[in-house]
């Protein structure tokens, strides 16, 4: 019985030295502009290691995946390392990269982070020459991300008659957005346009330009 006392406390101890070997990352990721935690996000954590000089480059050192209140848990074994980087990739939600410095995680403890993403949404705008007029010039004023997919307030130009066009982006959810430009009508008068619509996180929203 004294032996198989001792045993689970050798095993106990060998448990907790050896979580000294490593440094825990136990953090949150959530959407402020929804206010709810992000479920079943992934999140890959990297390094940069300082053995043998600096080395701008980053190594995947473990990956997780965010449970029910948006939480992960990460470990890495400790060693000298001139940064650490979390990513965060979510079907919902615009990609976030989130840079720590080492100076900020604790030796001994946990480190502890909320990480926040946007939610994403999207942005229908569809144009419709209907009374013959001659060339329309709009943009789109909405907060949104880097992305391929995303919308810019870059100018569009179009010409023509019949037009009748769809344009679709992403953008942040949870914002107002809106389209502003101009259209020549077929008397040569310029005329403003200026429409906008509340963006909802995770939906489309669509905006009419009649010309």
């Amino acid at each position: 019985m004294r032996f198989a006392v001792f045993l689970f406390i050798l095993l106990a101890v060998s448990g907790c030295a050896k979580k000294t070997d490593v440094f825990v990352f136990d953090c949150v990721v959530f959407d402020q502009k929804v206010n709810a935690p992000v479920v079943g996000a992934n999140v890959s954590m990297s390094v940069q290691r300082a053995v043998g000089g600096f080395n701008p480059n980053y190594e995947n050192v473990g990956v997780a995946t965010t449970d029910g209140s948006g939480r992960f848990i990460i470990e890495i074994d400790k060693e000298i390392y001139y940064s650490f980087r979390v990513e965060v990739a979510d079907d919902q939600h615009f990609d976030g990269v989130f840079d720590i410095n080492p100076d900020d995680v604790p030796f001994s403890t946990a480190y502890s982070a909320t990480f926040d993403v946007e939610p994403k949404a999207w942005l229908k705008t569809r144009v419709v020459n209907q009374n013959g007029s001659q060339t329309v010039i709009f943009s789109i004023d909405a907060e949104t991300d880097v992305c391929s997919n995303c919308c810019t307030d870059n100018n569009n130009i179009i010409q023509g008659f019949p037009v009748d066009s769809i344009f679709k982006c992403e953008v942040y959810g949870e914002q107002q957005a809106s389209v502003t430009g101009t259209y020549v009508d077929n008397g040569g008068a310029v005329i403003q346009i200026n429409e906008s619509v509340f963006v909802t996180a995770f939906d489309t929203a669509v905006v009419n330009v009649f010309y």
